[in-house]
């Protein structure tokens, strides 16, 4: 009993003691706070003294935009203003340089109409055998190619023929195999038309047509038409001028006719003159028969 006894004396001892060795444990430390590296010492951080608070850069960006939204005061200007800016006025139809006209002239031996024919027929039949007559007309020299481009009288293209005469008569000829066109001066010139873009394809077609056969060079008679010198005669005072020209020509092939028949009942000229004025003031033309040299078309005649 005894031995029981102090048994559970020393077993109680032993736990109270184990009790008051808990009870004597110091405190667990608590945990440090994580160090805080300055931005000074962290590569791409700012300068040290910069202060790294928001408020700080917020206030600094307000004083700049303050800064940028207060005007600067201009110094004022001394002394008279004077505007040193030049206006120039546009340009008008007055202030345009005018084109030069040409006023080249033949240095050739004058002669009619007729006569020209018959030195230029060989060279246009030499070019092509079924070349046809389209123009016959007084030229001014390197004006050649521009025979075709307007109206006849413009006066740096076309030479007067006072009495008929003239000093550089050209020949325009078309070829129906070919569907080619050349311009024969009497000084040399030969010009190919369409490699010059100055026979278009409606003027080429033109004289196309097989009813153009009395136009072929080959068989016309010049012996049966009226020369250029005695047109002019018939034309009474307006064929006297010293800026009347004249010109043989087909004019259905170049789209003006058919002209009127010279007799009523008769067939329309395959081949007419006409009478025209270098005067760029006067526009004037009459149309005459080549084979009568009767009048059929006047440009007076209401």
């Amino acid at each position: 009993m005894l031995y029981r006894l102090t048994y559970l004396l020393v077993v109680c001892c032993s736990v109270i003691s184990v009790l008051a060795a808990c009870d004597n444990t110091p405190p667990a430390s608590p945990t440090p706070p994580p160090t805080v590296t300055p931005l000074a010492a962290l590569p791409g951080g700012e300068p040290s003294g910069t202060p790294p608070s928001s408020s700080v850069a917020e206030g600094t960006a307000t004083q700049e935009n303050e800064a940028l939204d207060t005007p600067t005061a201009l110094p004022a200007p001394t002394g008279a203003v004077v505007d040193s800016a030049v206006a120039t006025a546009p340009p008008t139809d007055e202030s345009l340089p005018s084109p030069t006209a040409v006023t080249a002239t033949g240095t050739g031996e004058a002669l009619t109409a007729l006569q020209a024919l018959g030195e230029l027929k060989p060279r246009a039949l030499a070019w092509q055998a079924d070349a046809r007559l389209v123009m016959l007309s007084n030229v001014r020299p390197g004006q050649e190619k521009n025979l075709l481009g307007g109206a006849l009288g413009d006066p740096s293209v076309n030479e007067p023929t006072p009495g008929g005469k003239g000093r550089n008569w050209t020949l325009v000829a078309f070829s129906p195999s070919t569907n080619g066109a050349v311009a024969l001066s009497m000084e040399g010139t030969q010009v190919d038309l369409v490699k010059e873009g100055m026979a278009s394809d409606e003027l080429l077609k033109g004289f196309a047509p097989a009813e153009m056969v009395a136009l072929d060079l080959a068989s016309l008679d010049a012996g049966s038409l009226v020369d250029s010198d005695k047109v002019l005669e018939k034309a009474g005072e307006r064929g006297k001028s010293d800026k009347v020209g004249i010109a043989l020509l087909a004019p259905d092939g170049l789209g003006i006719g058919p002209l009127p028949a010279p007799q009523t009942g008769g067939d329309p000229p395959q081949i007419a003159y006409e009478l025209f004025s270098t005067d760029p003031i006067q526009q004037t033309f009459i149309f005459f028969d080549a084979t009568t040299g009767d009048v059929v078309l006047d440009s007076s005649t209401p």
